[in-house]
C-alpha cells in the first residue's frame, strides 16, 4: 500500500489561471478536462501601483467576480485572491499554487511584457509546469503579425490594414474590397452640422450585488485615486457588453463614421461605440465585433471606417508593440516636462490652461474615458506642444483611461501621440494650432478666437524649437513655411 507522502507525489493537479484582462465567456481553458480549479487573483498593491481611475479598477474586479460567480455556478472549483488579501500578484499566485499542491499551470498568454515571463518563472521555482494558449484578444495569431512586421521594417498601418482585409475576407468583393476603395477615411471628417443633430445616449448602467459590493469596496480602498466608482457606468459581463455593442449597431453605427473625428464640449461619447473597454479585457471578442457591424445596412463609410479601427489600428498597434520593444523607452525630442499633480487630481487645474484641455480633462477623471480625436488632438497634442516627457505621458494614459494597457498605449502614445520615436510609428507629429479643433469642436467664440489662443500659440512654438528636426519632413513643408513667415513678419 503507497504511503502517504507517495500518493502526494503521484498526484497531479491542474489548475488554469484566469488573468484580469481575459474574461472571455468562452476562455479556452474551459474546454480542457484537465483543468481541476481556476484561479482569480485580485492584486490590491498592483492597482496602487500607479493612480489607477476608480472605474478601471472597477470594472476589472467586478468582470472577475462574474467570471468566478458563473464559473462556481456551473460546478467548477474557483479559487480566489480577494482584494482585502494585500497580496501582490506573485504572492497571490505562490500562495494558490503551495496551498492546492498544483503540478501545473494553465494559462492564455498576456500581450503585456513581461506577464507570461513572470508566471512562467514563478511556476519554474516551484516545480510547476506550464501550458500556455494562445492570446484570444486578438484576430491576428501572433506569428502572423510577428512574420508581417518582420517583413515590413518601415510598418505602414495602411498596408496593414490592406493585408487584414486581404486575409480575413472582411469587407471584401471577390477579391476586391467592398465599395472599390480600401479607405473612407476622407468621408469621416465632418464636424457635427451646426443646426445640431440627435445623439442617442449610452444605456444606464444598473449593478448588480456584485458590482454594488466593488463599487463600495474600490471607493473605501483607493479613495486618492481618480474618479468616483460611484459613478461606474460600463458592462462587466459578457452579455452585458454583447447587449452594449448592440445598442451601438442599432442607434449610432450609421453616423459613427461621418463623425468620428468630430468634438463637442458637453457630448464626450458623440457617435462611438466605447466598447474598447469591454473588448480589451475580453468582454467582447473581435470576431462578435466584427460580426454586429458587418451584417447591419448601415452606411458603408462608417462600416469600413469602425472595421479599420478594430482589425487596422488596433492589431497594428499589437503588432508594433510586440515587434519594436525599443518603442517603451525612445525620447527622439529629448522632452523632459513632468507631470503636474493637477493631471492625476483633476483639481487646481492653471487658469490659463485652454478650454479644449480643460474640458476634456474633466470628462477623463469623470468617465476615465475619451475618444480617439480628443486623446490625440487635445490632449496628446498639448502634451507634446508642452514638451512633456513621453514616457510621463504614457503612465498618465495607463492610470487614468479605462481601456489603457501597454500593448495599445505605448505604440500609440510613444508612437503617434508623442512622435518619441522620431516618426517610425507616425510619419509626422500629431500637432495643431486652434483652427483644426475650432473646425472639428467649436471650442472657442470664434474662429478668430482660436487662432488668437495659447494652443495656436504653443503650436507655432513648438515649430520653431524643432525646426531643425522637422526641416527633412515633407509633410511639414507648408507648416514650417507659415511658421518662418510668422517669424519673419514679427522680427521686421
Amino acid at each position: 500500500m503507497p504511503s502517504e507522502r507517495g500518493e502526494a507525489a503521484e498526484t497531479r493537479v491542474k489548475a488554469a489561471l484566469i488573468l484580469a484582462t481575459q474574461q472571455f465567456a468562452a476562455h479556452p481553458a474551459l474546454d480542457d478536462d484537465e483543468v481541476e480549479e481556476f484561479f482569480f487573483i485580485e492584486s490590491a498593491p498592483r492597482f496602487a501601483k500607479l493612480p489607477y481611475h476608480r472605474h478601471k479598477i472597477v470594472l476589472l474586479v467586478s468582470a472577475m467576480r462574474h467570471t468566478a460567480a458563473r464559473l462556481e455556478a456551473e460546478g467548477r472549483t474557483v479559487r480566489r485572491i480577494a482584494l482585502s488579501d494585500d497580496l501582490t500578484f506573485r504572492a497571490g499566485l505562490e500562495r494558490l499554487l503551495a496551498e492546492r499542491r498544483v503540478t501545473e499551470l494553465t494559462w492564455m498568454s498576456d500581450p503585456n511584457r513581461p506577464v507570461d515571463e513572470r508566471i512562467a518563472a514563478i511556476c519554474a521555482a516551484h516545480d510547476v509546469e506550464t501550458d500556455v494558449l494562445p492570446d484570444g484578444l486578438f484576430l491576428t495569431p501572433e506569428d502572423e503579425v510577428d512574420t508581417w512586421f518582420a517583413e515590413h521594417p518601415t510598418p505602414l498601418m495602411e498596408d496593414f490594414y490592406r493585408w487584414q482585409r486581404r486575409r480575413t475576407g472582411i469587407l471584401m468583393d471577390r477579391g476586391k474590397p467592398a465599395g472599390r476603395r480600401w479607405n473612407f477615411d476622407a468621408d469621416n471628417r465632418k464636424p457635427l452640422p451646426k443646426k445640431g443633430v440627435d445623439i442617442p445616449a449610452l444605456p444606464a448602467a444598473e449593478h448588480d450585488d456584485i458590482t454594488a459590493a466593488v463599487i463600495a469596496e474600490v471607493d473605501e480602498r483607493y479613495p486618492d485615486h481618480p474618479g468616483a466608482a460611484s459613478e461606474f457606468w460600463l458592462p462587466v459581463t459578457p452579455e452585458d457588453a454583447r447587449a452594449w455593442l448592440e445598442v451601438f449597431v442599432a442607434e449610432r453605427l450609421a453616423d459613427f463614421g461621418r463623425y468620428e473625428d468630430a468634438m463637442k464640449a458637453d457630448e464626450p461619447f458623440l457617435f462611438h461605440a466605447v466598447i474598447s473597454p469591454m473588448l480589451n479585457i475580453g468582454l467582447l471578442t473581435v470576431d462578435e465585433v466584427i460580426a454586429a457591424v458587418t451584417r447591419t445596412d448601415a452606411p458603408l463609410a462608417s462600416v469600413e471606417g469602425f472595421v479599420r479601427q478594430v482589425i487596422g489600428w488596433r492589431e497594428y498597434m499589437r503588432g508594433m508593440y510586440r515587434a519594436h520593444p525599443k518603442l517603451e523607452r525612445v525620447n527622439a525630442l529629448h522632452l523632459e516636462k513632468r507631470i503636474e499633480k493637477y493631471w492625476y487630481s483633476g483639481t487646481r487645474m492653471p487658469s490659463d490652461l485652454p478650454v479644449p484641455v480643460r474640458t476634456v480633462l474633466d470628462r477623463v477623471h469623470r468617465w476615465g474615458y475619451a475618444h480617439h480625436i480628443e486623446r490625440l488632438m487635445v490632449l496628446g497634442n498639448w502634451f507634446l506642444l508642452q514638451g512633456y516627457a513621453p514616457r510621463e505621458v504614457n503612465a498618465w494614459f495607463l492610470a487614468l483611461f479605462v481601456d489603457a494597457y501597454d500593448w495599445v498605449m505605448v505604440p500609440n502614445v510613444m508612437g503617434m501621440s508623442q512622435y518619441a520615436d522620431g516618426g517610425f510609428v507616425a510619419t509626422k507629429p500629431y500637432v495643431s494650432g486652434g483652427a483644426y479643433l475650432q473646425k472639428m469642436g467649436s471650442w472657442w467664440p470664434s474662429a478668430q478666437d482660436a487662432k488668437d489662443s495659447v494652443f495656436t500659440d504653443a503650436y507655432w512654438a513648438f515649430l520653431e524649437r524643432h525646426e531643425d528636426v522637422f526641416a527633412g519632413n515633407h509633410r511639414l513643408t507648408l507648416a514650417l513655411a507659415q511658421m518662418r513667415k510668422r517669424r519673419d513678419a514679427a522680427g521686421s
